[in-house]
C-alpha cells in the first residue's frame, strides 16, 4: 500500500501540470455501504444480517491521458458502515460497525462526445479502524479485519466545465473478515463488502 501510494505521487510530480494530457483535483462524496452476512444461522439458532448505511469519502483524483483513453489513480479517505442486526427468539440486538479507511482506485476509462466516461479498475484499501457500537459502548475491532485488500470499481461519469461527476460499484475480489461478535454471539461469516457511490469533483488544473 505505501508502494502504491509513493508511485502515484511521484507520478503526479513528474508529469507536467500544465500538459492538457495531465489533471489533478479534489473530490468528494457519499456511499451506502453494506457488508454481506447473508442471514447467518449459529448453532444457538442466532441469527445476523446487516443492512446499508451511509458512509462518505473525500481525496483527490489525477486524470492522464494515454492513447486515447484515461488513467485516474485517486487517494481517499472513507468512512463507511453497516447496521448489524442479531435476533434471538423474540429479542433483536442491533449494532454499528463503522471503518475508516485509505482507498486508492486505480481506474482506466474511455470519453465519448467530450462529456461522458465510463471506468473501470482495481481498487486497494487499506483499514484504518474498525468500530462496533452496541447499547452505546464502542469497541475497537480492527483485529477482526484484513489490514489491506483489493476491490474492484466499475462506474460511468460526466465532465462539465471543471466540474467532474461519477456513479459506480465497488465489490471486493477476496475476505474482509471471517467473524464478528455481536449480540453476545461470535459469528463466523464470509464479510464481502460492496458499496455504491455518488461522487462530485473539482478539476484544480
Amino acid at each position: 500500500m505505501k508502494k502504491m501510494l509513493l508511485l502515484l505521487l511521484l507520478a503526479a510530480a513528474t508529469v507536467p501540470a500544465q500538459a492538457q494530457f495531465f489533471q489533478l483535483g479534489i473530490r468528494g462524496g457519499v456511499s451506502s455501504y453494506n457488508v454481506r452476512y447473508q442471514d447467518f444461522t449459529n448453532i444457538n439458532n442466532v441469527s445476523i444480517e446487516s443492512s446499508s448505511d451511509l458512509g462518505m469519502h473525500l481525496g483527490f483524483y489525477s486524470r492522464i491521458q494515454v492513447l486515447g483513453f484515461y488513467v485516474q489513480p485517486e487517494l481517499l479517505y472513507t468512512r463507511t458502515g453497516s447496521q448489524i442486526t442479531t435476533t434471538t427468539g423474540n429479542n433483536t440486538n442491533t449494532a454499528d460497525l463503522r471503518f475508516q479507511r485509505i482507498d486508492i482506485p486505480v481506474l482506466v476509462g474511455k470519453k465519448f462526445f467530450g462529456v461522458f466516461r465510463a471506468n473501470t479498475g482495481p481498487v486497494f484499501s487499506s483499514l484504518i479502524r474498525a468500530d462496533l457500537t452496541e447499547s452505546n459502548i464502542k469497541a475497537n475491532i480492527t483485529d477482526a479485519y484484513r489490514n489491506n485488500t483489493v476491490g474492484f470499481q466499475v462506474g460511468v461519469g460526466l465532465d462539465i466545465w471543471k466540474l467532474v461527476l461519477d456513479l459506480k460499484y465497488e465489490g471486493s475480489l477476496g475476505k474482509f473478515g471471517e467473524s464478528i461478535t455481536t449480540g453476545g454471539q461470535s459469528f463466523t461469516t464470509d464479510a464481502r463488502p460492496s458499496q455504491w457511490l455518488i461522487s462530485v469533483g473539482y478539476r484544480v488544473f
